[in-house]
């Protein structure tokens, strides 16, 4: 198989897998199960992500080198099996100590497949010299997380008001097996990489990602704005316990939200193609700010409304920045690096998970909406603004270079 062919053949199956892996019929009502029909608390429920996101930053770097020292698809392929026994006991679960267990079932999931799919589809995409179309596919790929994502809250919601909530969650736990094997069908792509050992591996990730400053800051950004459009994931069904809506109609609220993240997906290449990095990132900080300003103040059923900012700009972002830390990042430490920025977002959301559950049972879900706002109103410019230092000087770097060559 040629490489061509091979690039081909890994951008369908990374599709198929992200579509697999990422729909889930348990999506938009998994927290109205566990807090309504399993009696648990939501400040103890998002308490559990301390420890799960620590779990995940340990496991991060980790198993970024292992995925890039035995192959991308097994790690993966590990990670979707390892999921859908996560799904299938968040079914079962009872107590505490099962749901702990469970998270802790999750973490490993989490981080086989932290970088590992858009690694193995970046170097297929190199091999072939066509790693200029990351950025398009890239888009495609989260469209297609969005849109799996999309259908299944829709599903999942009249699923549980027709045959019960747990049975809702069980079920889902089918189609991470399909993920599973088709991430078993990738080929990894045949690239020259410096052979070192697995302590070494990681190692060089972490000192490649922080030393580089380009890479330092896109990672410090991006784990910034992953955190503030993450936010809505737990605060989305709460809102709508809040105000009442039937369980039958919680995918119909969320599915638009997730509409407009799939349309800013697939649109993002265009976008940034023509707006540019700078100008996408810079208004996708003011508006996820003001986003949650507004639903701090704005006590209405229609202010869900405000949760697609969020969205779009998850789906703008996650194009323009993964594009430029693999431009910025060698193949034989992509899936290493690409890691260590999930390392970074791990150890920061889960504090701001738990303390939104504390604000939003002990305080109301509008304080924990008014807190969101002022966190990142502050800590957005702080990251923004490095970042645009380090892109200008690494375009007038790439602008001066064939010049100089000339």
């Amino acid at each position: 198989m040629t490489p061509e062919q091979a690039a081909r053949r890994n951008t369908r199956l990374y599709y198929g897998f992200v579509f697999f892996n990422d729909f889930g019929l348990w999506f938009g009502i998994w927290i109205k199960y566990l807090v309504v029909e399993r009696g648990l608390e939501l400040k103890y429920i998002l308490l559990m992500d301390v420890p799960f996101w620590l779990a995940v930053a340990s496991l991060e770097a980790p198993f970024g080198a292992l995925a890039d020292r035995i192959g991308h698809s097994k790690v993966l392929a590990i990670g979707a099996g390892v999921y859908s026994l996560t799904i299938l006991g968040f079914g079962l679960t009872t107590n505490y100590w099962m749901l702990f267990a469970d998270y802790m079932l999750w973490a490993v999931a989490q981080a086989c497949r932290s970088g590992a799919d858009q690694a193995i589809v970046f170097d297929s995409l190199k091999a072939a010299g066509r790693e200029g179309e990351f950025s398009r596919i890239a888009g495609r790929g989260f469209a297609l997380t969005m849109s799996a994502g999309l259908a299944g809250i829709v599903l999942g919601g009249f699923v549980a008001a027709w045959a019960g909530m747990a049975f809702t969650v069980q079920v889902s736990a089918v189609t991470p097996l399909a993920a599973m094997a088709v991430a078993l069908l990738m080929r990894e792509p045949k690239l020259a990489h410096e052979r070192r050992g697995y302590l070494e591996q990681v190692r060089s990730g972490f000192s490649y990602a922080w030393s580089h400053r380009p890479v330092r800051a896109s990672m410090l950004l991006l784990t910034a704005l992953m955190m503030v459009t993450f936010a809505p994931v737990v605060l989305m069904q709460p809102f709508l316990i809040v105000h009442e809506v039937p369980t039958g109609w919680f995918g119909v609220f969320q599915a638009p939200v997730r509409l407009a993240g799939v349309a800013a997906a697939l649109l993002a290449w265009r976008v940034i193609g023509r707006a540019g990095r700078e100008r996408v990132l810079g208004a996708a900080s003011l508006s996820v700010v003001a986003a949650f300003a507004g639903l701090a103040v704005w006590d209405s059923v229609a202010a869900f409304s405000l949760f697609a900012v969020p969205a779009v700009v998850q789906g703008l972002v996650r194009p323009a920045l993964d594009s430029f830390i693999n431009e910025q990042t060698p193949s034989d430490r992509r899936a290493t690096v690409l890691s260590v920025v999930s390392l970074a977002f791990s150890l920061q959301v889960g504090i701001l998970e738990a303390t939104l559950g504390f604000i939003t049972d002990d305080v109301g879900i509008r304080a924990a909406f008014g807190f969101t706002a002022a966190v990142f109103a502050v800590l957005l410019p702080a990251v923004y603004l490095p970042w645009r230092r380090a892109y200008r000087q690494t375009k007038a770097a790439g602008a001066a270079a064939p010049a100089a060559a000339g």
